[in-house]
């Protein structure tokens, strides 16, 4: 089993990597999807034995903000601080359903 350095440095190696393909960090939200269609992994809800656990969520981006993202979901504007984002991506529609959609 690799050791911790070893493990950062693989991670390194890999936000890299990310970086250089697509030409923005792996942990920032590119402006560019701004009015996109996203699907959001937030923490914020409870289990059946009542550990936090993961709240799924799609909306249109609206803002992206130091603090965190502002999100329209149906007929409501909600706001998600960077922490509570586990995971964001974007989310593709067509005629044969929605699905989210990896860059």
């Amino acid at each position: 089993m690799p050791d911790a350095n070893e493990l950062k440095l693989l991670a390194s190696r890999q936000e890299q990597a990310f970086h250089e393909k697509f030409g923005y960090p792996s942990r920032e939200v590119p402006e560019i999807w701004v009015g996109q269609q996203v699907a959001v992994s937030m923490l914020g809800g409870r289990g059946a034995d009542l550990q936090l656990a993961p709240t799924y969520a799609s909306g249109m981006l609206e803002a992206i903000r130091d603090d965190g993202f502002v999100i329209s979901i149906e007929d409501r504007v909600i706001f998600m601080t960077r922490s509570a984002v586990l995971q964001m991506e974007l989310y593709e529609t067509s005629e044969l359903g929605s699905r989210p959609r990896l860059e």
